[in-house]
């Protein structure tokens, strides 16, 4: 059997609303927070802004070192429940996520070493008036998925889902792991009707 090579990053960031596209995903480095319940809650707004806070800083610092300019990372999620549901149930489980688990993560530059992106995690904490959440570096592995596009926020997310699971099914493939979120214009930050966020499944045969 061939071995997949890896997708690079623009078929990671392309997907189509209708249907499934399939990709291999590398392994990468992230910064992570966990956590549980909806995405408008206030403990998931601050998981979210400490993670752009600590990418900001480490990123800054790699740029600075580099002497080139470096993307902004977006913010990603992977979610999951237990026991999970068949998945013929799971998406209508979706749509209300009070009882679901979030992982909140955001990338590392590569140009970033393992002592800066400490460094960085650091410094945030210290930077913060409040208590921040736990900020770690976590490796987070998909390999084979498929992915489609969301438009709009997360009150509408779980039909997104319906499809992604449904073009999964067509396929004769199977759900291998945890739904992921990566937040490509995020709907913290855009007017409404403008948020765009790729969701992602891990599959098998």
């Amino acid at each position: 059997m061939a071995t997949e090579m890896p997708s690079d990053r623009f078929e990671l960031r392309h997907a189509a609303t209708d249907r499934a596209t399939f990709v291999v995903v590398p392994e990468r480095r992230m910064f992570a927070i966990d956590g549980l319940g909806d995405p408008r809650l206030a403990a998931f707004v601050l998981a979210s802004d400490s993670l752009r806070a600590v990418e900001e800083r480490v990123r800054g610092r790699a740029q600075k070192a580099t002497g080139h300019k470096i993307d902004p990372a977006v913010l990603e999620c992977a979610w999951w429940t237990h026991p999970e549901p068949p998945s013929q149930d799971l998406a209508s489980s979706f749509a209300d996520r009070s009882t679901w688990h979030w992982q909140q993560m955001i990338e590392i530059p590569p140009e970033a070493g393992d002592d800066d992106a400490q460094r960085a995690i650091d410094e945030t904490r210290a930077a913060f008036d409040r208590p921040v959440p736990l900020v770690r570096v976590i490796r987070f592995a998909e390999g084979r998925s498929a992915q489609i596009l969301h438009v709009g926020g997360p009150a509408d997310e779980h039909r997104s889902v319906v499809t992604l699971y449904d073009a999964v099914a067509r396929e004769g493939l199977h759900p291998h792991g945890h739904l992921h979120e990566i937040r490509l214009a995020d709907y913290e930050k855009v007017p409404d009707g403008r948020a765009r966020a790729i969701l992602r499944l891990p599959i098998e045969p």
